[in-house]
């Protein structure tokens, strides 16, 4: 039995993770160009093929599979390509995006007889290369054995939330969580730093206590041996992420917004001042604050 043929737009540090995975099950793969062109030549090294443009790739694939930077890009590809869609067709969006953009989606995707479904991912660029990240699920029950298809070639772990949007509003948050233990973390360690409390025995009792998370084992316990990479996530992703949490907050419990703003906040105010597109454990520097 033939695989689907998938088109991935977005190959950066987590697509190409993902579209390895779906070569590495058989599936055709089809990608267009990225601002880095090294993951590119790497899936064409391996077989995936590329093509110019997103109605060009959309023509040749069953499945179109995005992995972008934030809501707005989304909307603007989906302008641009829902009125290419044909009936049958399925846009698997991993964004971490706005969940009432998945919605709106979902709807124009309806009208064409095609599907949506939003499925974030959690982990990071490791998991992804091994196949075992976890994927948010949002979409309507009766698609999701199509879905599970395509996204249990990369993910261990799959859940599905309920309709779209679902998925991206469960990523955001977990992302509330994740990123608001990060900035706790960092503000903990650059305390112990001024106040002269050990931070590697600190971290030793964090992680036999109620402290000890994913956060504190990946970012923390690489950076007190000078390694501030490993949480490979952006500060101005993490500020994007917050703000949408934010959002989601403020609509459905709006007495529980004001902390995710607060942290949005901190998160903005060192993208601002430059350090955007470094990794938010490197919050853990005592020069980042």
């Amino acid at each position: 039995m033939s695989k689907s043929a998938i088109g991935v737009i977005g190959v950066g540090l987590m697509g190409a993770g993902m579209a390895h995975r779906l070569l590495a099950a058989g599936h055709p793969v089809h990608v267009v160009a990225h601002r880095n062109r090294a993951p590119v030549d790497a899936l064409l090294d391996r077989g995936a093929q590329e093509a110019p443009d997103g109605t060009a790739l959309l023509d040749r694939c069953d499945v179109l599979l995005t992995c972008l930077p934030n809501a707005d890009v989304v909307e603007i590809l989906a302008d641009a390509l829902v009125p290419s869609f044909r009936a049958g067709q399925i846009w698997i969006d991993t964004t971490t995006s706005r969940p009432g953009t998945s919605v709106q989606l979902a709807e124009r995707l309806g009208e064409r007889d095609a599907i949506f479904a939003d499925a974030p991912v959690t982990g990071g660029p490791p998991q992804a290369e091994a196949g075992t990240l976890a994927s948010l699920v949002g979409c309507v029950e009766q698609h999701c054995p199509a879905i599970e298809a395509i996204v249990g070639t990369y993910s261990k772990t799959i859940r599905r939330f309920g309709a779209p949007g679902s998925g991206h509003a469960a990523k955001l948050l977990n992302n509330l969580v994740t990123q608001g233990t990060m900035i706790l973390l960092s503000d903990a360690y650059q305390c112990a730093a001024k106040i002269g409390v050990d931070p590697q025995a600190l971290y030793d009792v964090m992680m036999t206590g109620a402290a000890r998370s994913g956060t504190l084992q990946n970012a923390v316990g690489p950076a007190l041996e000078g390694n501030y990479a490993g949480a490979k996530f952006t500060i101005a992703n993490a500020a994007k992420d917050l703000r949408y949490a934010e959002a989601l907050l403020a609509q459905s419990a709006p007495s529980r917004a004001p902390l995710a703003a607060v942290l949005a906040d901190r998160l903005s105010a060192l993208a601002r001042a430059g350090h955007g597109d470094d990794f938010v454990s490197t919050m853990l520097k005592p020069e980042t604050s």
